[in-house]
C-alpha cells in the first residue's frame, strides 16, 4: 500500500508498505523517510477527521488506515509551540462571530452554504471575490492536466488515466465538495484550525478586511479559537455523521450522511 506523509517540513510518499507491518514499524519507516534521528518520537494520525493512532501493536490493516490515505505527522515534545501566556488575556469577545485582539478585530465572515463555500472562501481570501468558484474549479482542472507528477494517482485516489477525465468532470460542477483538502481552518464542532478577517474596527465594511496573517501571530489564532468555541456554543455546525433527519416518504428516522445516503438508494431503487 502507498501513504502519503505530511510533516512540518513538507510532503512525503511511502510505497509498498505492507499492510502486515504494525504501526511501530511504520513509525520507523516514517521517520527515516523524512530525515529524523531514530532516537525522536513521532506521533501519527490519519483518516478524515484525522484520529491519533496510538496503539503500536496495532497491524496496520486493522488500524483503518487505506491506501492512498495521508497521515500527519508530529514529533512529540519538539514541534509545539507553546502559546504566549498573555495571548488570552489580550482576546476579548465583543459579541459572536468578532473578537478584539492586540491589532484589531478579528471578525467572522459566512459563505453562502451552496457546496461553493470553500471556493468562495479562497475567492474571499485572495481577491476579495465570493463569486469565482466557477473559475477556480476550473483553475483546478488546468493544474492537474498540467501538472501530472505533483497530481499522481495517489493524490487523485484512483488511476490517474482513468482519474483525470472523471474528476476533471466532478470538480467543475457547482454540487462538487469535500475530500481531504489540505487547508488551514477551525473546526467549529471540536475546536481543532475557516474563514476569518481582520479590519480596524468590529463594525467596519468588508474592504477593510485583512485575510492574510503571518503564521507566526498567535494572537490571531487565539482570536479565532475564540470564535469557534462561541459558534460551538450556539451549535452552529453541522455534524454529517450524527445529524437525525426523517424520510418524508416513508417517515423512517435516520442518522447521519451515510444513513441518508443509504436509505435514498434503497428508496430509488423500489
Amino acid at each position: 500500500m502507498r501513504l502519503r506523509v505530511r510533516h512540518a517540513d513538507g510532503v512525503a510518499t511511502l510505497g509498498d508498505i505492507s499492510s502486515e507491518q504494525t504501526i511501530l514499524e511504520l513509525k520507523q519507516n516514517i521517520i527515516s523517510a523524512i530525515g529524523l534521528s531514530s532516537t525522536q518520537t513521532i506521533q501519527i494520525s490519519g483518516g478524515y477527521p484525522p484520529k491519533t493512532i496510538s496503539d503500536d501493536t496495532l497491524i496496520i490493516q486493522n488500524s483503518g488506515l487505506r491506501d492512498g490515505d495521508t497521515l500527519n505527522v508530529k514529533i512529540i515534545g519538539n514541534n509545539t509551540p507553546q502559546e504566549p501566556q498573555n495571548a488570552v488575556s489580550q482576546v476579548q469577545n465583543l459579541r459572536e462571530g468578532v473578537v478584539q485582539t492586540s491589532n484589531g478585530f478579528l471578525t467572522l465572515r459566512e459563505m453562502k452554504d451552496d457546496n461553493s463555500c470553500l471556493f468562495r472562501s479562497i475567492g474571499y481570501v485572495l481577491c476579495r471575490d465570493t463569486t469565482m468558484s466557477a473559475e477556480l474549479r476550473h483553475a483546478i482542472v488546468e493544474r492537474i492536466k498540467a501538472d501530472p507528477v505533483s497530481y499522481p494517482d495517489i493524490v487523485l485516489g484512483q488511476d490517474r488515466v482513468l482519474a483525470t477525465d472523471k474528476y476533471i468532470q466532478w470538480i467543475q460542477k457547482p454540487t462538487s465538495w469535500g475530500g481531504a483538502i489540505e487547508i488551514d481552518s477551525i473546526d467549529v464542532q471540536t475546536g481543532r484550525i475557516d474563514k476569518f478577517a481582520l479590519a480596524p474596527t468590529s463594525d467596519s465594511p468588508t474592504e477593510f478586511d485583512q485575510t492574510r496573517f503571518p503564521t507566526t501571530d498567535d494572537d490571531i489564532l487565539t482570536a479565532a479559537r475564540a470564535i469557534a468555541d462561541s459558534l460551538r456554543k450556539s451549535h452552529k455546525y453541522t455534524d454529517v455523521a450524527n445529524f437525525t433527519l426523517r424520510c418524508e416518504q416513508c417517515k423512517t428516522g435516520l442518522k447521519g450522511e451515510k444513513d441518508a445516503h443509504n436509505h435514498a438508494a434503497v428508496i430509488l431503487a423500489l
